[in-house]
């Protein structure tokens, strides 16, 4: 009896130092972590896909693009203005087909302003007549909706696609069958993303945005990047302001409002305010010599989000408008699934398109390789990066 008690007391010694030991070892790999991360470190793996030569004409690259991920493969779709047409580009066969978008008749589709591709056969469009469409896989219009019927005089619609202004995207969330966009309320300059339901007999929901906690006041001195960037999820409305590195989220079912500060550890933080009645060439040299914060997209597949950011250059009058902008560096910040941060990377040089852009993709970040001063880059031929994440 003696005997089992001396085991027993062994057993509770060595069941407490495993415990400890359990706890260092987990001590020691979370300190790692947040190592990792004060040192902003994130690794990313870089897949180049080189499409070759089409039958069908399509761009370098698309300021306009949407991701679709089938069972078979996965698609990024993208506006191609020059032939006013959408370019279905699969990322495995690397074929490109097309789908010309009519301009005359009751289907006409003036120049796009949003792309929301839900699947292959239901794509949404917003075009500068502030009307949506519904577009089949046989590029026939289903349904159109005239957002100005649902917009006060005193509102304003603000679906852009602008990587030199703002990013506010269309999005059909599916689940709730509904169409979601940015208004701004000219009157008290505030903004608001407005839901408006396809079943008619519902009423639209408005969600108010949180001002920048930075710089609070926006109504001078921004210039063309004085609205926020909107994305969404289908949960999430998830937004933030070119000018400052802050990330904003609402919860559209609960409520509940995040702020998550996301500061950058490669530039600064803050947009230089510019004076009101500046000149224009003066609001382009500190355009570019100060970052610019885009979007913040979310990755399907890994469940995380990322955000893109241009670094500023020191601003010299011997090179040009176009040379100084391609010399910006893109880095990029990653957060898990509750929006805290997990690294950075600074992304390639002379790479990629600081005007037209960027897509997220089912697995990663799709970013169109098409830069003046790619001295590698020899041809015409489209090429994509997707960035991703192991």
């Amino acid at each position: 009896m003696w005997n089992i008690d001396i085991l027993l007391m062994v057993m509770k010694s060595l069941k407490f130092i495993f415990f400890i030991l359990i706890a260092f070892l987990a001590s020691c790999m979370e300190q790692k972590s947040q190592n990792k991360i004060k040192n902003n470190i994130v690794e990313v793996e870089v897949e180049e896909m080189k499409f070759p030569p089409q039958t069908v004409l399509q761009l370098k690259s698309y300021y306009l693009s949407s991701a679709v991920h089938t069972d078979s493969a996965d698609f990024l779709i993208g506006y191609n203005y020059r032939l006013h047409s959408l370019d279905y580009m699969n990322l495995q066969s690397k074929e490109v087909t097309q789908t010309i978008l009519s301009d005359e008749g009751p289907d006409a589709v003036i120049s796009l302003t949003g792309l929301y591709a839900n699947s292959l056969d239901s794509i949404w469009m917003s075009d500068e007549s502030e009307r949506v469409f519904l577009l089949d896989n046989a590029g026939q219009i289903k349904t159109t909706v005239n957002l100005k019927e649902y917009l006060q005089d005193t509102e304003q619609l603000l679906i852009n696609t602008n990587h030199a202004m703002f990013t506010s995207h269309l999005y059909y969330n599916e689940i709730r069958q509904s169409l979601m966009f940015l208004v701004k309320k000219m009157a008290s300059q505030t903004f608001v993303v407005r839901e408006l339901f396809l079943d008619k007999g519902k009423d639209a929901i408005d969600y108010e945005l949180e001002p920048s906690r930075i710089i609070p006041d926006i109504t001078s001195g921004y210039a063309f990047i004085n609205a926020p960037n909107v994305n969404f999820t289908t949960t999430d409305i998830i937004y933030n302001y070119p000018f400052e590195s802050s990330v904003y989220t609402l919860d559209i079912q609960t409520g509940e409002r995040k702020y998550v500060p996301a500061q950058s550890q490669y530039t600064e933080n803050i947009v230089e305010r510019v004076e009101p009645g500046t000149d224009y060439s003066t609001i382009e040299k500190c355009r570019i010599q100060n970052p610019h914060f885009f979007d913040v997209m979310y990755i399907p597949k890994l469940k995380k989000y990322v955000r893109l950011h241009l670094g500023g250059v020191d601003f010299d009058e011997k090179r040009g408008r176009d040379e100084l902008m391609n010399d910006r560096i893109l880095y990029l910040m990653i957060f898990d699934e509750k929006m805290k941060v997990l690294g950075e990377s600074k992304l390639l040089e002379h790479r990629y398109n600081n005007f037209t852009g960027w897509s997220v993709s089912y697995n990663g970040v799709a970013l169109f390789v098409d830069n003046i001063l790619d001295e590698e880059d020899d041809t015409e031929d489209l090429a994509i990066d997707v960035i991703l994440f192991p």
